[in-house]
């Protein structure tokens, strides 16, 4: 357990020297860990929200169909 502590430790700290050393290391790290940020939530919106509008989606068609076959009107087709 200490290897591992002290593993995360040296790579942090060869980071943070990286970061003293180079103001760019810091900038790009910072946008790796807002684009990290950004993804997570997209992958999280899509997963949720893309789930809510295939339902809508499902039973709209669904009332559609139902109204067509109701007033007897012709099936549209895309071809």
């Amino acid at each position: 357990m200490n290897t591992y502590y002290f593993s995360l430790f040296a790579v942090f700290a060869v980071i943070i020297f990286l970061m003293v050393l180079d103001p760019n290391i810091a900038t790009y790290i910072d946008l790796q860990f807002r684009n990290l940020i950004v993804q997570l939530k997209r992958q999280y919106y899509l997963l949720t929200i893309g789930i809510q509008i295939k339902y809508e989606n499902w039973k709209l068609m669904r009332s559609l169909k139902k109204m067509r076959k109701e007033l007897n009107l012709p099936n549209e087709t895309n071809s």
